[in-house]
Order: C-alpha cells, then sequence, then structure tokens
C-alpha cells in the first residue's frame, strides 16, 4: 500500500499530492532544518562552486561526444531551438553564484529529495522519506528543494522511462512524455516555495536544480553513455527555463509587488 510520489501523483487528484508535499516540507522545516540551522559558510559555498559547478563543466568539456555538441551556440532538441549551454555561462560566474547563495538557509538536510524518494501511502494518505544523502559542502534546504524541481520541472522520472535518442550535429531527439500532473504541481510548488522562501529563495532553489543537473551529467557519461545527450539536453532546457525568467524579472520581488 505505499508507493513512490510519481506512481501516487498519477493515480490521485493533484491536490493530494500537492497536500503530502506541503506536509513534507512542512515537517522537514519544523523536524530537521530549523533545529539544525547554522549561518551560511562563504568557505564552504566556494567549494560548492568549486567543485560542484567548475568540476562538473570541466567533465562536460573533457567528454569527446559533448564537447562537440557544446560547440555550437544553439540546440534543436525535439524540434524546438534552445540556447546551447556555453551561451549561457554567465549563470555559472562565481561572483553571481555566491550573491545567490549568500542568504541561503543552512542546516541538515535529506539531501535527495526527489518525487520517487517520498513514499506515499495509498489507505491513508500518510508519507515517510528514503534515501537520505549527506555531503553536499552547501548543505542547505535549497538543495532539497532544488532537487524536487529536478523531477517537477525537469522531468527527470520522465527521461528515465525513455529508452533512447538520436543525435544529429546540434539536433538532439527523443520521444519525452510529460503530463498534466506534473506541470500542475510544478505551478504550485513553485507558488508554495515561493511564499515559504520569497522571490530571491527561489531563483536559489531554481540555480541549485542546475547544478543539480550539472552534477548528474559524469555519472550519465559513465554510466548511461547512449542517452547522456538527453540528460545534457534536460540540463539546456532548465538552464534556458532559468534564463527566461531572469529576464522576465520573475524573481524581481518589487516587480511582482507593481504588478499586483
Amino acid at each position: 500500500q505505499a508507493v513512490g510520489m510519481f506512481r501516487y501523483l498519477h493515480s490521485n487528484p493533484v491536490e493530494k499530492s500537492r497536500a503530502i508535499l506541503r506536509a513534507v516540507l512542512a515537517t522537514l522545516e519544523d523536524k530537521l532544518y530549523k533545529p539544525t540551522a547554522v549561518p551560511a559558510d562563504a568557505e564552504k559555498i566556494e567549494k560548492y562552486i568549486e567543485t560542484k559547478v567548475d568540476g562538473n563543466l570541466k567533465k562536460l568539456h573533457e567528454d569527446r561526444m559533448l564537447r562537440e555538441l557544446m560547440s555550437y551556440d544553439t540546440l534543436r532538441i525535439n524540434g524546438v531551438e534552445y540556447k546551447n549551454l556555453p551561451a549561457l555561462d554567465w549563470m555559472f560566474d562565481h561572483d553571481r553564484l555566491r550573491n545567490l547563495f549568500a542568504k541561503d538557509p543552512v542546516g541538515t538536510i535529506h539531501g535527495d529529495l526527489t518525487i520517487e524518494n517520498i513514499i506515499c501511502r495509498t489507505d491513508n494518505d500518510s508519507w515517510y522519506l528514503i534515501d537520505p544523502n549527506t555531503g553536499n559542502l552547501h548543505e542547505s534546504p535549497f538543495l532539497d528543494y532544488g532537487k524536487l524541481l529536478q523531477s517537477l520541472h525537469g522531468g527527470y522520472e520522465f527521461m528515465m522511462m525513455t529508452p533512447r535518442c538520436t543525435v544529429q550535429e546540434n539536433h538532439i531527439d527523443f520521444q519525452l512524455t510529460r503530463s498534466a500532473a506534473y506541470d500542475t504541481l510544478f505551478e504550485a510548488v513553485c507558488d508554495d516555495l515561493r511564499t515559504r522562501c520569497g522571490a530571491a529563495g527561489l531563483h536559489s532553489i531554481l540555480a541549485h536544480e542546475l547544478i543539480h543537473w550539472l552534477r548528474l551529467m559524469p555519472y550519465k557519461l559513465n554510466k548511461d553513455k547512449k542517452r547522456a545527450p538527453m540528460f545534457y539536453a534536460g540540463l539546456v532546457m532548465v538552464a534556458n527555463d532559468l534564463n527566461t525568467w531572469e529576464n522576465e524579472g520573475k524573481f524581481d520581488e518589487k516587480a511582482r509587488t507593481d504588478r499586483r
């Protein structure tokens, strides 16, 4: 009677999953994050950027297949044109990331808060978490939230169910299905996180999601080489979304207030 939230979400009304996610985040906040809260550590943020950002970007450039893909200014992913990652390298500027992460809350975190690691009981709608993962250097709850968005925004679970992709020059094509339930829950969670963390907090959370995609790539290159371009496409699509939202002022609290 216990299933991963991916299955639960697609066999129950979306509002039930939203209620569970709210309970998960509230419980983590009250029982884990707040009791272990400490000030952000500038040295750990620096090490996080050096290891998780620079180190993984270096591994991407060292891979022959990805180096060739990254040589193009744009990629066509399933027929849609996107700016390629090198065209968005300003997103990984150290000063920018330091400023984004300086106000992150810090404490003990779960470390791998994916949809599939939230287990739901179908008989009484209770839940529990599995597979915690420590050792993230910058141990911020925003990394947990970013991991959740890697599922709901990037559609990681749907990619895992996609068996193959094709690459021809700067074209990456794969059959990616994404449910309306994911879209609805993503929007709801973003609203909840904006309320919980503010516009600047949501900005930082989405930057951590982007870094989660970057951290995923070396593993996929080693263990899942044939499908690695698909996950690179996921990284590029998330980067393009973040670029668009920044240009639209999505994280500008004043602009949001003015629009109201």
